[in-house]
């Protein structure tokens, strides 16, 4: 198993779940490379990582994507691929994230960030 760093858009709205352990999701990120041609960087392919998250991290990212549509977000966490045979009979490869860390991107909008922390009692 990897270790990965990334940055892309949420493809929808992540939903909520209640497992044994507490809260959880599963966001599918969407994540486009440039690529250096000649002189120029233009799009390359696009690729969906199934992000697990799980806990308050979970809990605020649905509410940021609730709130604020599919955002830009950054994720951390471990990294593998797995094999699935598609309905149509095609070997497919699953990018799958179990997120340690989680946060939105300012790059390209604007994002209301509400801290919950009470201040120290004096």
């Amino acid at each position: 198993m990897s270790y990965i760093v990334r940055t892309g858009n949420l493809a929808r709205t992540p939903e909520l779940q209640q497992g044994e352990r507490g809260s959880y999701t599963y966001a599918r990120v969407l994540v486009t490379d440039s690529i250096k041609k000649g002189d120029e960087y233009v799009d390359g392919a696009t690729t969906p990582y199934d992000v697990a998250v799980s806990g308050r991290d979970a809990e605020r990212l649905v509410a940021s994507a609730e709130r604020n549509g599919n955002i830009r977000i950054m994720f951390a966490g471990r990294y593998y691929v797995s094999e699935y045979t598609a309905k149509d009979g095609t070997t497919r490869l699953q990018h799958n994230v179990n997120a340690d860390e989680i946060g939105v991107s300012l790059r390209g909008q604007d994002i209301d960030v509400v801290n919950k922390k009470q201040p120290a009692a004096e």
